[in-house]
């Protein structure tokens, strides 16, 4: 007979509860953003400038460290613990499927801030 104790059943709960909803946030918020800053970036021909590389950058970090918080609930033995690790692992993901709708608005608003002046000037030159 082994020794090792078995993990409770809350911990195989956080699991099973945390990688599906992180898989449906993947699934029904990132893509369908990415697909909607796609379809807005060729509506305007490519002159809305996406940040790729930010989008990028904070998709790999945030499911980086979902991936390792879910793998830390295969380690824990502590039902409240798994439950903590699962709720963070999906605000993790939660928060990265959003970051390129902010990073996006955010660049959007730096260009309306450069297109300002320009209007200025060209008023300026034929008034």
């Amino acid at each position: 007979m082994s020794t090792r104790c078995a993990r409770p059943r809350a911990v195989w709960a956080a699991l099973v509860t945390s990688v599906v909803l992180c898989l449906l946030i993947v699934g029904g918020v990132f893509l369908p953003v990415l697909g909607l800053i796609g379809a807005a970036d060729g509506g305007t021909a490519g002159a809305l400038d996406v940040p790729v590389g930010s989008i990028a950058a904070a998709a790999a970090i945030g499911y980086l460290l979902a991936l390792v918080l879910l793998a830390l609930i295969l380690v824990v033995r502590n039902g409240p613990l798994a439950w903590v690790l699962g709720v963070a692992a999906v605000v993790s993901t939660l928060l990265v499927s959003l970051w390129p709708l902010v990073a996006t608005a955010l660049a959007g608003v730096d260009q309306a801030r450069d297109v300002w002046p320009f209007i200025q000037e060209l008023l300026q030159r034929f008034s």
